[in-house]
């Protein structure tokens, strides 16, 4: 359905796949095995890394999926008539079929003709969920409850890992450790603390010299957060500031810049830089740098104008490939904005899973809602150019992996990352490639790649059992049997239970 004062111009539509309103159902046989499982893992809860998992701890349980296709995650090759064989909260061995010397105590999965994939890690999430009022703006203090039922949407979907950059610093401390201690069924949360930019509000923090940032940078650090955010409004000097504090002190930076150029912070010394474009004039010839705003509308401008092959783009790509900086292109959180008018986003079946307060935010806040119908026309017009940019990333060898930005309007926990795969590969990524951005990569990029991201022999036991091929059709990822977090296996549809609502223990408390 075309929304009012649209024309009806299927090219300009989103072509990526509308996700199902639910999933396939397992054959009857598939649904008792692993109904078998659940009850055998039923008794406890998440487990830490390296903790047992309630696999018949006392037999030394093994759990094995069998005739199952691994797709490993590091873009090799299909590898089909596989087994993957599972104790306490590790993958114990990968390896074909054929003669497999089973432990006597195996429980075996038939999986044929399924699929199994690393857990997805959405590298940029903000799930420290807080109030916002339109009037007020945002609350001062997280509602755990609209947080902790996001987690369980998230996992519901197969991430089993997020990146949570830019929280109260306590508020995200707090949220990770409370997740990563066992206790929820949730991915795993790496958490900064405040966004360090030119104001208060939200989970931004104001940091006007180069003292207020180290001494912010100090803080958050002692105070034990993963990694330091770095904001539009901060210039370069300030962005140095950060960088070498943090540097100093063990901690990585992640960058979502614009005052300063994605150049100079690669040069700098970045870890990580969000979005799909850097958005600074200096990028634009010096005419088209004096009719530059840079608002959400003004982007068009300088996605119009901007030279993907010219030197200034080109001077970029190479800066970061050569310090070695990650990016995550968040190509989603712009295509619900250039197409924020279409019901594809607002009238989605799926709005359901998202929480009453982030429903409530996205009817009461937008970054387009001053567009006009020829406004989203030309967005959309544009969007080839913006993937184009991402495509270029990839093709220098630029470390790529992806985020969601969730909750942005229309971005749905755990939904929003499928989604951006999908753009991706539409970008031009081949399959196995965007999942690997998705997993390994990303994996690589938090520097716990030893341990995660891949399904190979030794590593945690996160990943998603398929019900159809992505490496064929990356919406297929979508298409979900059972989901593994750290060895314990969950159905999606038991995660979309949400937990209920306790006014007592809201607002984090």
């Amino acid at each position: 359905m075309v929304p009012e004062g649209v024309a009806a111009d299927d090219s300009a539509r989103p072509t990526m796949h509308c996700p199902p309103t639910s999933f396939p159902r397992h054959n009857d046989m598939k649904t008792i095995l692993q109904l078998i499982i659940l009850m055998l893992l039923a008794s406890c809860s998440s487990q830490e890394e390296g903790k047992k998992s309630p696999i018949d701890e006392e037999n030394n349980q093994y759990v094995a999926c069998t005739n199952i296709t691994v797709i490993d995650g590091k873009g090799t090759a299909l590898q089909k008539n596989m087994v993957v064989l599972f104790k306490d909260s590790l993958i114990y061995d990968v390896a074909k079929l054929s003669n497999y010397p089973f432990p006597g105590n195996t429980k075996k999965y038939d999986a044929t003709g399924q699929f199994i994939i690393p857990g997805l890690i959405d590298m940029h999430a903000h799930v420290t969920v807080l109030p916002f009022d339109k009037e007020t703006g945002y609350g001062d203090h997280y509602d755990l409850q609209a947080s902790l039922a996001s987690l369980q949407s998230f996992l519901a979907y197969g991430v089993t890992t997020v990146r949570n950059v830019a929280a109260a610093t306590i508020d995200g401390i707090e949220l990770r450790d409370r997740v990563n201690g066992g206790d929820c069924k949730s991915p795993r949360v790496f958490t900064s603390g405040y966004a360090l930019n030119k104001r208060n509000f939200g989970p931004f923090k104001s940091t006007k010299t180069v003292q207020q940032v180290q001494q912010a940078v100090k803080e958050q650090v002692e105070a034990g957060v993963d990694m330091i955010k770095v904001y539009a409004a901060l210039e370069p000097k300030l962005v140095k500031a950060a960088i070498a504090e943090a540097h100093k002190l063990g901690v990585p930076v992640v960058g979502h810049l614009q005052n300063t150029t994605w150049t100079e912070a690669a040069k700098l010394g970045i870890d990580f830089i969000t979005h799909a474009a850097p958005w600074n004039g200096k990028y634009l010839s010096e005419q088209n740098r004096q009719n530059y705003i840079p608002t959400m509308l003004g982007r068009l401008h300088w996605i119009e104008k901007v030279d993907l092959a010219g030197k200034e783009i080109q001077d970029m790509l190479q800066a970061m490939l050569e310090n070695n900086v990650s990016v995550d292109p968040t190509l989603i959180a712009f295509h619900t904005k250039f197409w924020a008018n279409d019901s594809f986003y607002t009238r989605n079946p799926n709005l359901k899973i998202a929480h009453p307060i982030v429903l409530d935010m996205w009817q009461t806040t937008s970054w387009v809602g001053d567009w006009t119908a020829s406004d989203f026309a030309k967005a959309q017009g544009l969007w080839s150019k913006l993937t184009e940019l991402t495509r270029l990333m990839y093709e220098k060898g630029i470390l790529l992996t992806t985020g969601s930005d969730f909750p942005n309007p229309w971005i749905l926990p755990g939904i929003g990352i499928h989604q951006e795969m999908q753009l991706l590969v539409e970008a031009g990524i081949p399959e196995l490639e965007v999942i690997k951005m998705a997993t390994f990569n990303a994996a690589k990029a938090l520097k716990i790649d030893g341990t995660h991201g891949s399904i190979e022999k030794g590593k945690i036991a996160d990943a998603i059992i398929l019900n159809a091929n992505p490496g064929e059709e990356i919406s297929n990822t979508m298409q979900i049997a059972t989901i593994l977090k750290n060895g314990e296996f969950f159905t999606t549809d038991e995660l979309l239970i949400q937990p209920k609502k306790n006014p007592a223990k809201n607002n984090g408390l």
